[in-house]
C-alpha cells in the first residue's frame, strides 16, 4: 500500500512539473508572434523535399546572380542581410533565402544534418537561379557551400565566406554528451522548456554580444525582439537541436583544398575567430583563397561594416573570372 502511494505522489508530482512546463512552453510561444520579412524584393516559395523554402529576388533580371545564404544561431535568417540587398541589388540580381528549418520557410521535424543544407543549396541553385552564381555565405554555411561547389563547380562562379569557422577544416568527431542533448531537445515539453531557456531575449542578446558583434550599440530591442520571433515559431527547436549539439558541423578539408571555384574569406578582426590565424589555416588548405580582414567588427561584420563589406561584394562578385 505504500509504495502505491509513493508511485501515485511521484506520479502527481511529474505530471504536474510536465503540466506546468507546458503552460510555459505555450506562454513563450504567444509571445513570440508572427514572424514576417524586412527585406524588400518579390516574396517567392522553392517546394524542396522536405518542406517550402522561402526566399526573396530583387534586381534586374539580367543582372549577375548573388545569392546570400545566412549562418546559423538562435533565430537565425536571412534578416541579417537587411543592410545588403538593396545597395547589392543595383549591380546584381540578388536572392536571399531562409534555410529550411529558419526564417518564413518550412520547420518539419527532421534530422538536420549538413547534408540537409549542402543539398538544398545545390537544388536550389540549380532548379531556381539555373546559372552559375555568386554565393555568399555566413558562418557554417560555407561548409556546405564548398561541399557542394566541390560536387557540382557548374553550378558556382565565385563564392565569398563570411566569418568560416576553422572547425570547418577540422575532422568532425561524434560526442556521447552532444547526441544525449540532441535528443534531449527534441523532446516534446522538457526539450522545448530547455530550449524556450537558451533562446530567451536575455539569452539572445548575451549570445550577440559575445560572438555576434564588436559594437554592443547594435544589438537594438528591434534586433532582439526579431530574432526571438524568429526562433520561436512552431518546430524550430529540431534544426537548432543539432546546431546547439554540433552537429551541423562539417568537414571540407579535402574539398576546399581541391575546389578550382575562386573563394573570398572574410573575417571581422575582433570576432570571436582569431582572424589572422583563421587566414593563415585557410591558406594552409588552399594558397589559392583571397581573404580579407575588416576592422571594428566581429562575426556580424556584414551588419557592423556594411558599407565596407557591399563595396567589396561588388568589387569581388562583379570581377570577371579567368578562364
Amino acid at each position: 500500500m505504500g509504495f502505491a502511494r509513493k508511485l501515485l505522489t511521484t506520479g502527481l508530482v511529474v505530471g504536474g512539473t510536465v503540466g506546468a512546463l507546458a503552460l510555459v512552453n505555450k506562454w513563450t510561444e504567444n509571445q513570440a508572434g508572427e514572424v514576417d520579412t524586412v527585406l524588400k524584393g518579390e516574396e517567392r516559395r522553392y517546394p524542396w523535399k522536405y518542406g517550402d523554402v522561402f526566399y526573396m529576388v530583387k534586381g534586374s533580371r539580367d543582372a549577375k546572380p548573388l545569392l546570400l545564404i545566412h549562418g546559423f544561431g538562435p533565430g537565425a535568417s536571412s534578416y541579417e542581410w537587411r543592410k545588403n540587398v538593396d545597395a547589392l541589388s543595383e549591380q546584381f540580381r540578388v536572392y536571399t533565402l531562409d534555410l529550411l528549418g529558419f526564417g518564413l520557410s518550412d520547420r518539419p521535424a527532421i534530422d538536420y544534418t549538413p547534408e540537409t543544407f549542402a543539398d538544398l543549396i545545390g537544388d536550389f541553385i540549380k532548379e531556381v537561379i539555373n546559372k552559375p552564381t555568386v554565393v555568399v555565405a555566413h558562418g557554417l554555411s560555407g561548409a556546405y557551400v564548398i561541399s557542394n561547389a566541390y560536387r557540382r563547380p557548374n553550378l558556382y562562379e565565385r563564392i565569398i565566406l563570411v566569418s568560416p569557422p576553422t572547425s570547418m577544416l577540422e575532422e568532425v568527431t561524434s560526442s556521447p554528451v552532444n547526441n544525449i542533448l540532441k535528443l534531449a531537445l527534441r523532446t516534446p515539453v522538457i526539450g522545448q522548456f530547455v530550449y524556450n531557456v537558451l533562446t530567451s531575449r536575455r539569452a539572445i542578446e548575451g549570445y550577440y554580444d559575445r560572438q555576434g558583434y564588436h559594437n554592443p550599440g547594435l544589438i537594438t530591442d528591434e534586433l532582439v525582439e526579431y530574432i526571438f520571433s524568429s526562433a520561436h515559431q512552431p518546430n524550430s527547436r529540431y534544426a537548432a537541436a543539432s546546431f546547439l549539439a554540433n552537429g551541423l558541423v562539417m568537414d571540407v578539408y579535402e574539398p576546399l583544398a581541391r575546389l578550382q571555384t575562386p573563394v573570398l574569406a572574410i573575417w571581422g578582426r575582433e570576432g570571436a575567430i582569431n582572424a589572422t590565424e583563421a587566414t593563415e589555416s585557410f591558406k594552409r588548405v588552399n594558397p589559392r583563397i583571397e581573404t580579407r580582414i575588416l576592422d571594428n567588427s566581429s562575426q556580424q561584420l556584414q551588419d557592423e561594416q556594411a558599407t565596407r563589406f557591399n563595396n567589396l561584394v561588388r568589387e569581388v562578385a562583379g570581377a570577371t573570372v579567368a578562364g
